[in-house]
C-alpha cells in the first residue's frame, strides 16, 4: 500500500517508523514545517522526536499534489489546522481511506468532532474516514516502544483494510465502530488530562505526594467524559478502553497538555504556561485548545436535556482556570 502522512509534526513524522514495516510512505509538510523538513531531509533526527523518520520520500509544502496518489491518506496536523488541509486536498479524495489523529473538536454552527465536520462538507467520505485515537506518545512510536491504540470508522470493511496495512508487532490496532464515542471521549482526554495534571504541580510546589486526590480526581473525569460522550450518541464503553482511560494515564503522565496542567498546578497562569511550553518548543496544546469548545458542547447538550451542565463539575472548574483565571489549588480545593 502506499501511505501519505500530511505534517511533518511529531506524530505525523512518528507514524512513518509503523507505517513504514508494511507500505511505502511518503511525508509531506506544511509551510510550518519547513525546518523540520530541512533537517529530516539531510537524514537529521525528527527535533521534536529525537528520532530518524522512516518515510521513503519526504515532499516541501509545494508538492502537496504529488503526495496525493496514495491509498491511504493521514491528515497529521493540529485541530485548528485540519479543516484547512482537507479543503486542499478534497477535490483529489476519492476512493482513498483518509485518516485523522487530531483529537479536538471543530466549531461550525454546532460543536462537532472532525469527523463530523468532515462529513459535513463530504457526507459520501463517511465510510472512508478513520479516526486514531488511544495512547500514543510520538516518541514512543517512533522508537518502536508498545502502543496499542483504537482505529474507528463506520465500515468493517474500511478498518479490515487499515488493521491489515498498518498493524505491527510493536504498533497494535483495536478497531472500533464508534466513531462518535471514541473521538469525543479522546477530546475531552486532553481537557480532562490538564486537571489531573495540576495535581503533580501542586505535589511538586508543596513538597507532598497526593496519589488519593489523583484517585479522585480521575474518577471524576471519566464519570463526566462518560455522560458527555453517551449525551453525544456514543458508546460508554469506548471511554473505559485505549481511547478514554488508557490515553487519559499516557497524557497526563507524559503529554502535553499534562505538562501545562502541571505548570498550572505550580502557580503559573495560562499565559505564562503557555508561553514556557512555547519556548520549550512544545507543539499544540490540544486540551487548551478545546476546552472551551467542550464546555460550549455541554451546554448545546444541556439545552437539548441530554444532560445537566451543573453535575459536570470538573469541566466547569476546568473552564474557570483556563478562561476566567481562577486558580487551579483553589478550584481543586472547592471540588473535593
Amino acid at each position: 500500500m502506499r501511505v501519505s502522512i500530511l505534517g511533518a509534526g511529531a506524530m505525523g513524522a512518528a507514524l512513518t517508523v509503523p507505517y513504514s514495516e508494511k507500505n511505502d510512505v511518503i511525508l509531506w509538510g506544511t509551510e510550518y514545517d519547513t525546518a523540520i523538513l530541512e533537517k529530516i531531509t539531510k537524514g537529521e533526527e525528527h527535533p521534536r522526536i529525537g528520532v530518524k523518520v522512516a518515510a521513503r520520500e519526504i515532499l516541501y509544502p509545494d508538492e502537496l499534489e504529488k503526495a496525493l496518489d496514495s491509498d491511504i491518506i493521514l491528515i497529521g496536523v493540529s485541530t485548528e489546522g485540519v479543516m484547512g488541509v482537507f479543503r486542499k486536498i478534497e477535490k483529489y479524495v476519492d476512493s482513498q481511506i483518509l485518516i485523522t489523529i487530531a483529537k479536538g473538536f471543530i466549531e461550525k454552527d454546532e460543536v462537532l468532532t472532525i469527523p463530523e465536520a468532515i462529513w459535513d462538507e463530504r457526507e459520501d467520505l463517511r465510510g472512508k474516514i478513520v479516526a486514531v485515537t488511544g495512547p500514543s506518545i510520538a516518541r514512543e512510536v517512533a522508537m518502536r516502544l508498545p502502543t496499542h491504540v483504537t482505529y474507528s470508522c463506520t465500515s468493517h470493511e474500511t478498518l479490515d483494510v487499515i488493521k491489515n496495512s498498518l498493524e505491527t508487532h510493536f504498533y497494535r490496532i483495536e478497531t472500533s465502530t464508534d466513531i462518535i464515542g471514541c473521538e469525543v471521549g479522546s477530546a475531552l482526554k486532553n481537557v480532562y488530562s490538564i486537571a489531573i495534571s495540576w495535581i503533580r504541580g501542586i505535589e511538586s510546589r508543596k513538597h507532598v505526594t497526593m496519589n488519593n486526590l489523583k484517585g479522585i480526581i480521575v474518577s471524576m473525569a471519566l464519570r463526566e467524559i462518560s455522560r458527555i460522550v453517551v449525551a453525544k450518541g456514543g458508546k460508554w464503553e469506548s471511554v473505559y478502553g485505549f481511547t478514554g482511560i488508557g490515553d487519559l494515564i499516557a497524557t497526563f503522565r507524559g503529554g502535553r497538555n499534562g505538562m501545562f496542567g502541571e505548570l498550572l498546578g505550580k502557580g503559573y497562569d495560562v499565559k505564562s504556561a503557555l508561553r514556557e511550553l512555547e519556548e520549550k518548543g512544545v507543539g499544540v496544546i490540544e486540551g487548551y485548545v478545546n476546552a472551551s469548545r467542550a464546555y460550549r458542547l455541554a451546554e448545546e447538550l444541556d439545552r437539548e436535556k441530554k444532560l445537566k451542565l451543573e453535575d459536570l463539575k470538573l469541566l466547569n472548574g476546568i473552564n474557570d482556570v483556563l478562561y476566567h483565571d481562577e486558580n487551579a489549588e483553589e478550584v481543586i480545593d472547592a471540588l473535593f
